[in-house]
């Protein structure tokens, strides 16, 4: 049985569901962190999807692309700045890092907002046009 996915090349590709084996991340919230890097894959043209998985410890959302496209992935990810996160190599949390981390996340989801409405605003405005058209320049003389 396939999966519909939306990509930007077509409006929906029937993509069977054993193609998504490579995760390419994986986080406990659906959050900017999570956006991020879906909208990195998009702009690369990468068909992706995100699934959930229930674990006795909390839900955990895996971002996984087709196994062709796993390396692609990679570098969209890193690309974008999007690489491994520093967090792994942490043992203990401070009041201050806690603030810290707060205030990164606040940060991460207003440059988030500020991409969807640019993205939002790019699409709904029209193109520059390049200049008169010759249709007018004869008109003017």
């Amino acid at each position: 049985m396939g999966i519909a996915v939306e990509d930007d090349r077509q409006p929906v590709d029937i993509v069977p569901e054993e193609e998504f084996r490579a995760v390419v991340f994986v986080c406990d919230r659906k959050g900017a962190a999570l956006s991020r890097r879906e909208r990195c894959l998009k702009l690369a043209g990468l068909v992706h999807r995100v699934e959930a998985e229930r674990r006795p410890s909390g839900t955990y959302y895996k971002l996984t692309v087709r196994e062709c496209d796993a390396v692609a992935a990679h570098l969209a990810l890193q690309m974008g700045g999007c690489a491994r996160s520093s967090r792994l190599r942490q043992n203990q949390s401070s009041i201050g890092r806690s603030i810290r981390e707060i205030g990164r996340t606040l940060w991460e989801e207003a440059l988030l907002l500020v991409g969807r409405v640019k993205d939002f605003l790019s699409s709904v405005t029209p193109k520059l046009l390049t200049g008169p058209t010759r249709s007018n320049d004869r008109s003017d003389r």
